[in-house]
């Protein structure tokens, strides 16, 4: 394997993911590390997901994670000798291929995020004595590798994650770092990484699972605001992303509803949308990002479905139909005025129907790449 940059490169990214960048950190900050993990299965990467995430934001009063009320993050803590502890929620979910399980950890705690241990810890010890929480630390048996440890009320998840370092998505990658008086950024992405270990989990119970993963460290300067994010696999490993950041009167809808027609949930204007497309190997990323579309179309069931359209001026191209069989989300509230700010983030999973595309001169449809699933983003709201 040759490494895609130095390994000192890769190293110095890897190590920022036990930072959340303090001296970038705004009132509005908020903070996410998390990893998407797809299973191997018959059809390919899917349909079973699950997510396991650690977040925090800033406010100097408490602030509500959906149901989960904890202390804001402080602006003004010490970060001594590199270990900083703030508070924080700790959540995961999983679909067994028939049933979304939500809550499978479902908790706050204080957490120590230590750059020289390089781990994160959120641990909480519950009135009746049970234990739950969750930590990323490096791998000890395994250079540049991210070990998960899950324990909740209702499974638990012990897995190790790594990465080729053969091409950008396959290695940890400083995304976005944008730092000024009123924002930024700070974002680093594992965007494709191998992942095996032991699961147990309810409506599939103990087993060992295989497949892909994502990984982010967000650092988010700004207040969370609305956009819509596509990551999605075939069986070959090839992914498909798309990020579309968007304003319209979405902006002001708080909860989980839609609006009476297609014509008024479509009323927004996308901000620098862009896509790409990555083969499975050593290969360089092909942009989509000049007619980049994802929209939500509304009275096809139970959730919404997307239609989603991204191309190029070399020919490149992917349309498909993101059919969602599973929706989760939560939404984050801190006091403002009188009253409270409100954000509220969706997750649809989803499989890739009607696929037709392009890329490279070789054509992309169901019978060439076989069954593609992915996970979508749709959110909504400002988190002031």
């Amino acid at each position: 394997m040759i490494p895609y940059k130095t390994v000192s490169e890769h190293q110095r990214v890897y190590d920022l993911i036990w930072s959340q960048m303090p001296h970038m950190q705004k009132r509005t900050s908020s903070t996410w590390w998390y990893f998407i993990l797809f299973p191997q299965d018959v059809e390919g990467y899917g349909p079973r997901q699950m997510m396991f995430s650690i977040a925090t934001a800033v406010s100097k009063h408490p602030i509500h994670i959906s149901d989960l009320e904890l202390p804001g993050l402080d602006l003004r803590r010490e970060v001594t000798d590199g270990v900083d502890r703030f508070p924080a929620a700790a959540v995961g979910w999983y679909y067994d291929g028939r049933t979304l399980h939500e809550n499978i950890l479902h908790t706050t705690a204080v957490t120590h995020l230590s750059q020289p241990d390089r781990t994160i810890s959120c641990w909480a010890n519950e009135p009746d004595g049970h234990r739950q929480g969750y930590e990323i630390c490096a791998s000890a048996a395994q250079p540049l590798a991210l070990e998960a440890h899950i324990e909740g009320r209702n499974g638990r998840a012990d897995f190790t994650a790594w990465g080729d370092l053969n091409c950008l998505d396959n290695a940890p990658h400083e995304s976005i770092n944008i730092n000024t008086p009123v924002g930024g950024t700070h974002f680093i992405a594992w965007r494709r990484m191998r992942f095996e270990g032991d699961f147990d989990l309810p409506g599939t119970g103990r087993e060992r699972l295989a497949g892909y993963g994502y990984f982010q460290r967000v650092c988010l300067n700004v207040p969370p605001f609305p956009w819509k994010w596509i990551w999605a696999l075939f069986p070959d490993g090839s992914m498909f992303s798309s990020y579309v950041p968007y304003v319209g009167m979405n902006l002001f809808r708080k909860g989980y509803h839609f609006y009476s027609s297609n014509r008024k949930e479509q009323a927004t204007f996308s901000i620098a949308p862009k896509s790409f497309w990555d083969w499975p190997d050593a290969s360089e990323r092909i942009w989509l990002a000049q007619q980049t579309r994802v929209t939500p179309v509304l009275g096809r069931g139970e959730h919404p479905q997307f239609a989603v359209s991204a191309g190029n001026k070399a020919g490149d191209f992917v349309q498909f139909t993101a059919v969602p069989y599973a929706r989760t989300g939560f939404f984050l509230e801190r006091p403002l005025w009188r009253g409270h700010s409100h954000w509220n983030y969706n997750e649809y999973l989803f499989r890739m129907e009607d696929v037709q595309g392009q890329i490279q001169g070789r054509p992309i449809n169901k019978e060439s790449m076989g069954q593609g699933f992915g996970n979508l983003e749709y959110t909504w709201g400002l988190g002031l």
